[in-house]
């Protein structure tokens, strides 16, 4: 007997991938979708007869319009949004990291967690809620109103208390980094995106099946708002754009597969 759906009850949206039109290797997957939208829509020219009486209406210009969130941050979406890849580091091409480092004064001296880029110029003492106190620039030595800096180690203040908590902020080179950059010159481009999504039969919903809404000439917006929290999530959207060179013009298509 064919298979033939008709009523396709929702579950929920497993996953989205998105693959390169060029050798459809993958340029982000997804799987934590929520508030799925796809808007499909068109344009409309109606023929009126003398006093302007609508006769017919015709349709052209279909679009579709999909957005979606993610409800974790994903670099790799980030990174197609924005026009650009994902950097990995490694010891030949490190990435650049700023560090922020607070500790207790001590016995005059501390050693820094990394080698600076660039040496640190200011120092500062923190007060009790945190933010910045007093200042101290970098020096030859170390003074009542100078700090000074040998490779990792810096050398205090004097007059400090042993208590006191101290902050100095600076760049350096890392191997163990991941950075994605948004560059204005850059911008996405088309991709395919498939999204799955598990459901059921209206008439046997014991049986949970799979569908698929592909697109095949996706390109995705590099609008959004981020909300950066923990509760936040991440945005997409994009426009299905026809795939030109093929004969349907597809915006976009849904398979439901058969199952065992």
């Amino acid at each position: 007997m064919a298979f033939d759906i008709n009523n396709f009850v929702i579950d929920r949206v497993i996953r989205g991938v998105a693959l390169s039109q060029k050798d459809d290797s993958v340029l982000f997957s997804i799987n934590q979708m929520q508030n799925v939208s796809l808007n499909c829509a068109s344009e409309s020219t109606d023929a009126v007869d003398a006093l302007g009486t609508p006769i017919a209406t015709f349709y052209r210009a279909k679009s579709a319009e999909f957005s979606a969130e993610n409800a974790i941050f994903d670099m790799n979406l980030m990174a197609t949004q924005l026009g650009t890849t994902k950097k990995v580091a490694s010891s030949t091409a490190k990435i650049t990291a700023p560090a922020m480092e607070s500790f207790t004064y001590g016995n005059g001296s501390y050693d820094l967690k990394h080698t600076p880029k660039t040496v640190p110029n200011e120092i500062y003492v923190l007060n009790g809620d945190s933010t910045f106190g007093k200042k101290f620039v970098k020096g030859t030595s170390a003074s009542a109103t100078e700090f000074s800096i040998t490779n990792k180690t810096l050398a205090l203040p004097t007059g400090l208390n042993a208590g006191d908590e101290l902050f100095v902020m600076y760049d350096y080179e890392t191997e163990n980094a991941v950075e994605v950059v948004n560059s204005a010159t850059e911008f996405p481009v088309g991709c395919k995106f498939v999204m799955e999504v598990l459901g059921a039969d209206v008439c046997d919903q014991t049986t949970l099946i799979h569908a698929y809404v592909i697109f095949p000439n996706f390109k995705l917006s590099p609008d959004f708002d981020w909300s950066v929290a923990t509760d936040g999530s991440h945005p997409f959207s994009g426009k299905a754009q026809q795939a030109y060179c093929d004969k349907e013009k597809k915006l976009f298509n849904i398979v439901i597969p058969s199952e065992d």
